[in-house]
């Protein structure tokens, strides 16, 4: 939003409940899971983030995406819950996530991404609870090699059994950045320089 630097390329809401059947085929209050996949998405004119999961929102897998630019990887607030973003990339964002609080067994989860920070924080999960963001198994790139994970270095952080099995390490160069959105797009070196719609789904 050009006026307001809040949303992004996709936005969403939940405010409003709906019985529907089509989660499994009985009447629910509960929605079916939706997907944001193959995409590219270029935060620019300084919004919030490439898929802005705003007001409420949940339900959301987000994965194999290539999102560059903007304040998080990851958002939820205000009551949202159900976000799961799962081996995508995220371009140059300030933070990898921020989120609220959530119900238990309907957390947030960021695992197996790769997020080239302009910082060295990860941002806001929950980090404390009976309702804690489940991070694991990320690759994050910062300036200086090093990130703060709920107030914690990150061996720290997973000495107390958080972002198990993630990765730190400074920014390289643009050359491996791109071969990482190759392989998550699933294009060929040789396709690089052409076009190949057929990735690109919302």
């Amino acid at each position: 939003c050009r006026e307001s630097g809040d949303h992004g390329p996709f936005n969403s809401w939940d405010r409003q409940p709906y019985l529907t059947t089509v989660r499994n085929g009985t009447p629910s209050m509960v929605m079916a899971w939706r997907e944001i996949h193959h995409n590219f998405f270029i935060d620019n004119y300084s919004p919030q983030e490439s898929i802005d999961n705003d007001d409420g929102s949940g339900f959301f897998k987000s994965h194999h995406n290539v999102l560059i630019y903007g304040a998080n990887g990851l958002k939820n607030d205000f009551g949202g819950h159900d976000n799961w973003h799962f081996e995508n990339f995220y371009g140059f964002i300030d933070q990898a996530l921020g989120v609220d609080q959530t119900l238990p067994d309907h957390e947030d989860r960021f695992f197996n991404n790769t997020a080239a920070l302009t910082g060295g924080n990860l941002g806001e999960p929950v980090c404390t609870g009976d309702a804690i963001t489940l991070l694991a198994d990320n690759q994050y790139y910062t300036p200086t090699g090093n990130i703060s994970v709920c107030g914690k270095n990150l061996p720290d952080a997973q000495k107390a059994g958080l972002d198990l099995g993630s990765r730190v390490g400074t920014i390289p160069n643009s050359s491996l950045l791109l071969g990482e959105i190759q392989s998550l797009l699933q294009i060929k070196p040789s396709d690089a320089a052409g076009a190949r719609p057929d990735i690109i789904v919302v």
